[in-house]
Formats: structure tokens, sequence, C-alpha cells
């Protein structure tokens, strides 16, 4: 064994036996017997905020069980045992606050709304409250101030720009799209590199079921939908292994916080109501710049001459010169005129979307509850697209002596009409749309259908589908229930000790229903597809806190726990196709329908635990570790025990240093997390293929040789940073540098198909992160009207595959549908490489040709990677008495993207690039205006490529060919002319908002009131793609960085109104 494993193993066994220590010797061994002196206390509890009396506050006196609470006029009477004791006043709503009696008969005691309580504190893995200046590593947080107006169905949307180090891509797929994010870059090679979404103290499933590969697909929807942004309180974000070590395997790629609302008012027995309307449109801003606008559909610089030839030539734009024919036949045959009536962004609309919120929040004694509904209606831009969504959550709190009792329920449902397909699927609208020919009208497509009723065909294939056939025919719909329940109770045992118990459940149904009416071109008879998937995912844990007394400079906090997850999910499935009745669109009325079925289960049981010392408050260390037992691992390989250990230091409360430093602190840490994977890694698992005789046939339906002695990955991580502020806050500046390695990776490694697999299971491999994250806040002014508050972040990061499998260089992953790159992993580059073919060049870097004329393939390499080296965001709020306005720019530089769109605009000769070659060839064309097979030499050399990968140059090029041809075989073969700079900046978002004056407020039964207008993703100040978003992507499961004739990019400008009752 290497000296460096055997001592990293003794390392983490010295730590987990040091914290054994801790929670053996840090806990009081008894309590000691005092007297009783029957010291009568009495006195009265009011709010900071308005001196009112405070009914119900409860009252412990300290190492006791003797308490009482305040009556109607917040006065309270109370026998304690000595006049040196000290008393414990709590209430919902209000800062817990300890009073010592110091001899005193009467006492007074102002308590301060929570508010106040949690400037300066952040939440932190499961969910303990911590002082900012304790905490060892890095977070970041958006406030609900932030979220107000901001018409986003996906919560993880909200987060784009405002975290550094966090990266976020959208799926080009409409409304309610899934989302990708990913904090401090990719750590898994073949797996899920999603951060965890915790929703009050209990995860959530993020799972998106569906997405689209090389040959199509259609996006799932956002798993996140369910969390209403009117309901969010606040988000944290943990980026760093040692912020979310207490979480587990699920938290190596980071933890994403969200804090509901609770019903707590101002004042007990007050009932607030607020109600908020937003109305959004949404249109088309992006797409098509750099088509050109002289050519129309034909071949070889020839205008179609009648309807079949049309319809062969389908998509091509080789054809005359606009203008120069007066007119010619069309696909259905009618003749219209040869002229430029592009108007492709026509075929989308102005996508209108309502929103409405209304939320009741009822403050008493020991009790708050809180009762909130939201109905969202939003049109897609494509036609017949949209979806309808509604939430409704209740959670109540309630406190009885010392325990105190949490618990919320949300239900959803949503119904999400033709889920834009993706790619160059047959049913994606935006593909032939996006390569319709100049000359052809988009009306000429309309309604989709002929007079028979089946699709009106635009090629000889039926190949792509019509678009308005795809959206007016066809149906991909979804109706999702989702349920989400969640309890806590929390019970302080005296001064010292508490005991905290959750359990959290996650459920939901999706019943997904796709139609290819009778008629469709690509499936003439008609199918249909109904799949029902349920998953359930319940979560608990039980959690004992202590904070024993050990000196007067030094405390203690233990946090000692266990956790269980237990998640199942089931697809039942039927797909039939040729319906009996053209029109009785149901799966009884197909031929033979097939069915499917799937099944998994998963379970993991944890403990964990951590001590965090504070050494006279400005010196402050945590230890933690965790042990997690999974389903998926094998029993030898249980449990896995992962530890971390953080530390800050105030050193401007430590030393006396200069009144313009108002604050200083620098922090470390280092963590380990471990990672299981999918059910069923490590065993066969059989399927029933069909039958014989009566008789089910059986066979096993994996393609990988299963690893029986399948081991965690790990992943480890180091932090530095420090957090400083100077001139009373005015300007701050927060610092962080890490570097991550993830070892055993869990992936799959090609076997000879001759096994009768595909591939097999195995740990190997490593990638390596490096990066810095910057956040600078500043108010540049601040008087009496006029504030200006700014925040800029930065972050870079640098990815690198270490290794792969023994004698492996080279993992490819999903290819594009040219077949010409891939998404791989390649040794010594960045994870997540866009692997493509590219020009066979010279030692002169000339385009090599062969005796042909056509440029030479050449092998795959790697020409860059979707992750961007480094992103940016800058955010303001100037606000002028009740009048306010915040904007947002964001930037990503340094990534790259392979643009299928570009690809096949080459091919189809609808780019601009092809305009050159094609000049060439008018002058040269004949009397009947076709191209001569030489008319066009591309710039270059005549050579050959050896089997060694050698390049001999035999002349200059002097092969002509068609452009057709010459720009057939780039579009083709040659990935590396279509990856550029997905580089951007971009105004995401602009918001003015004015609050009504107490003044207007005073004379109608409204406490308060606002209006906004809200612009999101409203145009790119710079953008380095042509004819597509640089943030354009079909598959937000993968790292971004394929893109194809997806939905264009659109920005929403809308107005709302708030009121409060």
């Amino acid at each position: 064994m290497p000296p460096f494993v055997s001592s990293y193993s003794s390392f983490k066994i010295v730590l987990t036996a040091v914290f054994g220590v801790l929670l053996a010797c840090g806990l009081p061994g008894g309590v000691q017997a005092v007297h009783a002196q029957d010291f009568e206390v009495t006195g009265t509890v009011v709010s900071a905020d308005n001196q009112s009396p405070l009914p119900g506050v409860n009252i412990r006196e300290a190492g006791t069980s003797r308490g009482t609470v305040t009556g109607p006029d917040g006065g309270f009477s109370l026998a304690v045992d000595s006049p040196q004791d000290t008393l414990t006043f709590s209430f919902i709503g209000y800062q817990t606050k300890t009073v010592p009696v110091d001899g005193r008969s009467e006492i007074r005691v102002v308590l301060e709304t929570e508010s106040q309580e949690l400037e300066g504190v952040v939440v932190t893995a499961l969910g303990i409250e911590r002082q900012q200046r304790s905490v060892g590593y890095a977070t970041s947080s958006i406030e609900a101030q932030d979220l107000v107006d901001v018409t986003e169905s996906n919560p993880a949307n909200l987060l784009q720009g405002n975290v550094p180090g966090l990266v976020l891509s959208s799926n080009a797929s409409g409304p309610n799209s899934s989302s990708s994010i990913n904090i401090r870059g990719v750590s898994s090679i073949a797996g899920n590199n999603d951060p965890l979404f915790i929703v009050d103290g209990v995860p959530i499933d993020n799972t998106v079921i569906g997405g689209a590969g090389k040959f199509g697909g259609r996006d799932g929807g956002s798993a996140l939908s369910v969390v209403s942004p009117e309901n969010i309180s606040d988000i944290s974000v943990l980026k760093g292994a040692g912020a979310a070590a207490l979480y587990g395997t699920r938290a190596r790629d980071g933890v994403v916080l969200i804090t509901t609302k609770t019903g707590r008012t101002s004042a007990p027995g007050e009932v607030s109501v607020q109600y908020s309307s937003t109305v959004t449109a949404k249109d088309v801003i992006s797409g098509f710049s750099d088509f050109q606008s002289q050519y129309g559909q034909g071949t070889q610089g020839r205008a179609p001459s009648n309807q079949d030839a049309a319809l062969s030539a389908g998509l091509s734009s080789w054809g005359a010169p606009l203008g120069e024919v007066d007119e010619a036949p069309q696909f259905d045959g009618t003749v219209r005129p040869y002229d430029d009536v592009a108007d492709r962004q026509g075929f989308y609309r102005t996508g209108l979307s309502q929103r409405h919120s209304l939320s009741i929040n009822a403050g008493f004694e020991n009790t708050s509850l809180r009762l909130s509904a939201s109905h969202q209606n939003t049109e897609g831009v494509v036609p017949n697209s949209g979806y309808e969504q509604t939430n409704i959550n209740l959670r109540g709190q309630t406190r009885l002596g010392g325990l105190t009792a949490d618990a919320s329920v949300t239900y959803q449902n949503e119904l999400t009409d033709n889920r834009t397909f993706l790619n160059d699927a047959a049913r994606n609208p935006n593909y032939l749309i996006s390569f319709l020919p100049n000359n052809i009208p988009k009306s000429a497509l309309q309604p989709g259908a002929t007079e028979e009723g089946v699709e009106k065909q635009f090629t000889s294939d039926g190949l792509p589908t019509n678009p308005y056939w795809a959206v007016n025919e066809l149906e991909a719909d979804d109706d999702k229930d989702r349920i989400l329940g969640n309890v806590n109770l929390n019970y302080s045992i005296n001064d010292w000790l508490s005991l905290q118990g959750q359990t959290g459940l996650d459920w939901y149904s999706l019943r997904r229903t796709n139609v290819d009416a009778f008629g469709s071109a690509f499936e003439p008879g008609g199918s249909m597809t109904e799949d029902t998937y349920r998953v359930w995912e319940s979560n608990s844990k039980l959690l004992a806190t202590a904070t024993p007394s050990l000196t007067d400079e030094l405390s203690l906090r233990l946090d000692v726990g266990g956790s269980l997850r237990h998640r199942q999910f089931e697809q039942v499935g039927v797909f039939g196709r040729n319906f009996s009745i053209p029109d009785l669109e149901t799966i009884s009325n197909t031929a033979n329908p097939t069915r499917n079925y799937d099944f998994s289960e998963q379970q993991i049981r944890s403990f964990f635990g951590s001590a965090s010392f504070t050494y006279r408050n400005y010196l402050f260390l945590t230890l933690t570790t965790r042990s997690d037992w999974s389903s998926t691992l094998p029993e030898d390989n249980n449990p896995f025990v992962y530890p971390s250990v953080s530390g800050s230091f105030v050193f401007t409360d430590a030393f006396d240093l200069p009144d313009a430093l108002s604050y200083g602190k620098v922090r470390a840490s280092w963590a380990e997390i471990g990672g299981d994977t999918d059910p069923y890694r490590t065993s066969l698992t059989y399927g029933i293929i069909g039958q014989h005789q009566g008789q089910a046939l059986e066979t096993i339906t994996q393609l990988s040789v299963p690893l029986l002695d399948l081991k965690p990955t790990s992943t480890r991580e180091i932090e530095l940073g420090f957090e400083t502020q100077f001139f009373n806050d005015r300007f701050g500046v927060d610092f962080t540098w890490y570097r991550r390695s993830t070892v055993d990776q869990i992936l799959d490694v090609t076997v000879s198909s001759a096994s009768g697999y595909t591939a097999r299971t195995a740990n190997s491999g490593e990638i390596r992160n490096t990066g810095v994250e910057l956040l600078l806040t500043s108010i540049p002014f601040s008087t009496a009207d006029w504030t200006w508050d700014s925040r800029v972040n930065f972050a870079a990061n640098r990815s690198q595959v270490e290794s792969l499998a023994p004698g492996l260089d080279v993992r490819v992953g999903p290819e594009n549908r040219l077949a010409t790159a891939n998404i791989a992993q390649v040794v010594g580059q960045p994870a997540n490489a866009i692997y493509g073919n590219t020009y066979v060049r010279d030692d002169q870097g000339r385009i090599v040709h062969g005796e042909d004329g056509l440029p030479l393939s050449g092998e795959k390499e790697v020409l860059g990677t979707g992750a961007p080296d480094w992103t940016l965001g800058f955010s303001n709020t100037i606000s002028y008495q009740n009048v306010s306005l915040d904007f947002l720019i964001d930037a990503k530089w340094g990534g790259k993207v392979f643009s299928g769109t570009n690809a096949n605009a080459y091919g189809n000769g609808l780019h601009k690039a092809t305009l050159d070659a094609r000049a060439a060839c008018d002058e040269q064309a004949g009397s009947n205006g076709r191209y001569p097979e030489d008319c066009f030499v591309g710039e270059g050399v005549i050579g050959s490529v050896n089997g060694e990968g050698e390049v001999t140059v035999d002349r200059q090029n002097d092969v002509g060919v068609r452009p057709s041809e010459y720009y057939g075989r780039i579009s083709g073969e040659i990935a590396e002319e279509f990856v550029y700079d997905a580089n951007f900046i971009k105004l995401r978002q602009l918001r003015l908002s004015y609050d009504l004056p107490s003044s207007v407020m005073s004379r109608v039964p409204v406490r308060s009131a606002s209006v906004s207008v809200v612009g999101r993703n409203l145009f790119y100040l710079y953008d380095s793609v042509p004819n597509i978003s640089p943030e354009s992507s079909y598959n937000s499961e993968a790292t971004p960085g394929f893109e194809q004739a997806g939905v264009p990019q659109s920005r929403s400008i809308g107005a709302s109104v708030n009121l409060r009752f």
C-alpha cells in the first residue's frame, strides 16, 4: 500500500476518534442539586418594535423545568430558586433572550424581532444557524426582496449572475424548461453534477425525467417549480465540500438551501393578507441574424422546375438568385414569386403569462399560520405550447413550553401543453422553420394539414415535420401532481441541550402523453405513448444539540444525529401505432400496443456529527464526520466515512487595527465527501422481452458488466479565503481559492462486444478543479433620500481530467446528430470537452483537400469545453425615497458551443459564409442557370494523410467543385468550423418599482402597495455566436456544448402589483 494511502486513512481514523472523545467528554456529567429559596420575580415583556405588551411569551428558569408564560398584558410572575438565577424568554417571531435576575424582584424585558436576530447569521448544513463570522467556508445568499416581481417558475434561474462560482444553463425548450447548475466545475465523469436542493431542511427530488439526445427527445421540465417564488424567504448556496460535508453523498456538488416564509406577524393576534399579480409578455429576440437573403430554394444554382423538384430540394437553399427568376413551383404545387419573403421569427408568437398569488398570515400567542396559493398560466412563444401551474402551501408553527413544532404541506398541479421536441427530432417544429428557404412564405405551410386531413408535406421523405402540423396536430402533454410534506419538532430539554426530529416526504406522479396524429408523414398510421412516472422519497433525521459551558472564553457546540433516506421510482408505459379509427387517439385504438415497466429503489442510512469551538468570539474551529450506508454499494464497502475541518479568525476583534478596516476575517476548510451510485450497478438485472408458447422470455437488461467490489467515489477539497469590510461596511471584499479533486469515479468502460456486453463498470478516473471566487460589495452613497447598493461577483474555474481507466486516454460521451463531435473526457484536458473532427492542415496552417477538391476531415481533437473560463455578475439597486431601480448584468467568457444550427445552415446553403463561392459560380452559370461542376475552388492545398497522421502536400488546390458539395462536406464531416466562442455580456434583469406613500395608503383599506415593471433576459450587450444564443443547449443534464434548432432566445417584460392588507 502506498504510504500516502496509509497516512490518509490514519488521519480519518484519528479525526473521527477526536470527535468521539469530544462527544464523550463535552457533555456535563450530571446536574448538581441546588436548595430552593423561592425568590419571586415579576415583570413585563414588550416588543422592541412598538413597546406593545407580548402575551404568551415562554419564560424558563435556566437549568430547571420551572417556567411560565406572560398574560394578556405581557405580565408574568415566577418563583425561582435564587436571586442570582437566569431567565430565558422565547416567543415565535422574536429573538430568544437570556436575562440574569441579579437580585431584582421586578424586570422589564424587551424582545427584538427575529429579523434583527438574523443579521450576520447564515444557514449552514442541516439547517444550523451560525454567525457569519464563525463559518470557515464560502457561502452566498439571495434575500426575499431580490425575488419580488421576478416571474420565474424555476427558482434555480434566480441564482444566475448572483452567486460567484455558480454556472447555470437552461434547456432551449420553452417555458418552465429544466436547467443545469454547476458549482465549482464538473466533478463527475459519468454522473450527475447538480447540487442538492433542500427546502426547509428536507431534500427534494430534482430529477429531470426526459431530455434530448443525438436523435432528439423532449425536456422533462423543472422539478423545482414546486417551490413558489412568493413563498421563498431566502436562498443560501453552500459551495464547498466543507460546507456540505454533513449532508453526505448528494451534496458533493454543493447545496442550495431554500427557506420558505412563515406566518409570523408584527404583533400577536394579527392577521395579514398579501396579494400579488403579474402580467408578462415574452417574445423572441435572437436567431437567424447571419442567414443569407440572396438565394432561394433549389439545387446547383437553379430554382425548382416542378412540384417534385421542390419536394426533392426540400430545405436546400442552393437555388437561383432571388429576383432572377420571376416565379417557381413549390412543395404544394403552387407557383409563387421567387422573392425573399423569409419571416422565420414570425412563426413565433408573443407568449403572455399571468401569475396571481394570495397569502394569509396569522400570528397568535404561541402559534403562527401561513396559507398561500398561486396560479400561473403561461403561453410559450411556440404556438399552442405553454403550461398551467397551481401551488397551495400551508405552514404552521407552534410552541408549547420547551417544544417547538413546525409543519408544512405543499400541493402542486402542473399541466404542460406541447412541450417542444428538440434537436432534429421529427416532431421538432423549430427545425423546418429555422431552415425554411427564403422564397417560401410560412403561410404556405399553414395550417399544417391538407384538405384530406394529412400532413402538408414539405419534403419528399416527410422529414422534417411541417411546423404547423407539429403544433396543431401532435400532442406532447404532461400532467403532474406533487406533494411535499415536512414535520419538524424541536424540544429544549434544558438551557444547554435540545433534541430535533424531522421527517419529510416528496411524492409526485407524472402522466406523460405523446401523440403522433394519423396522417403524419413520418408516422402515417399515427402512434401514441402513455407513460406514468411515480417518485416517492422520504427523508428523516434525528439531531441532538448540546452547548455545554466550558470556560468564560471558550464555548462548545455539539451536534450529533442520524438520518434515513428512502427513494422509490416506478414507470409504467404503453406504446401503440396505427390507429384503427383515424380520429380516435387512444391506446386501445392502436394495433398491438406494447407495455414497459421499470422500478428502482434506494436507501441510505447515515450517522453524523459536528463539534464547534468558539474562543472569545473571534476564533472558531469546527470538526465534522459522517458515515453513510448505501444500498447501491456492496456490504463490504459500507459504511464509508468522511470528515471535515474548518476554521475562521476574525482578526479585527483580536487586534487593535485602523478604524478604516471595520471587519476582517480569514477562513480555511478541508473536507471529504463520499459518493455512491445508481441502484443495481453491482448485480445483474433481468427483464421480460416477450413470450414463447405462453412462457415469458427473460433476458439480462443491462449492457454493462457489474462490479461486485464497487467502491464509493471520493471528493476532497481544500478552501482558503478572507472577508473584509471597510469604512463602516461601505465597501467589502470576499475572496476564495479552492482546489477540488474527485477520485475513484464510477464509470462504464468499453469492452469487446464478443463478451455479450458493451461496457464494464469500473472504479477509476480523477477530475481536478481549481478556482477563485470574488465578491465586492459597496454602498457608493447613502443619504436620507438616496441609496445605492452595488455588488460585483467574479469566478474562474479550471478543470482537468487527471486520469481515466488504465490504458484509456479518451472516453467519448454524447454525440451530435452529424456524428462529427462528442462530449468527451480526455486526459490532460478540461472535463466535458467538445471532441470533434478538424480540418486537416499542413505545417503552414493551410486546409488540405483531396484529389476531389473537397476538404479532408482530420482526427477528432479537443475543440474546447462548454464550461466558461470565468463568469461575472454586476448587480445594483438605486433607491430614491419610494422609487427603486435595480439591474443585473452577467457575463460568461471562455466557453465553447458546437452549433448544429450553423452546421445545417452551411449544408443547406443558408449561411452567409456560402455567398462568396456562389458569386463566382453565378458568373460561370450556363444559359440554364446550372452551376458548372468545377465552378468553385476552395482555398488551400491538395494533399493526403497517411495512417500515421502525416500530411503530404502535393500542390496548391486547383480542383473545382460545386459550392453545395464543398460546404456540404464541411457541414457533415468537420466539427471544427462550427465550434464558437460562447462569450456574452447580457442585461439579465431590469426592475423599476414604486412603493405608494403612507399618505395615499391612509385613505384606503390597504396597509401597503407597490407597483413595478420588470424585464428579464432583455438583450445581449455582446455575444460571439451567429444565429443562435450563446446560452442555447438541447440537454440540460450535460454540460452545455451542443445546440441544434432549439426554441430561440426570448425576453420577458411585465408589470406587477403587490398589495398588503
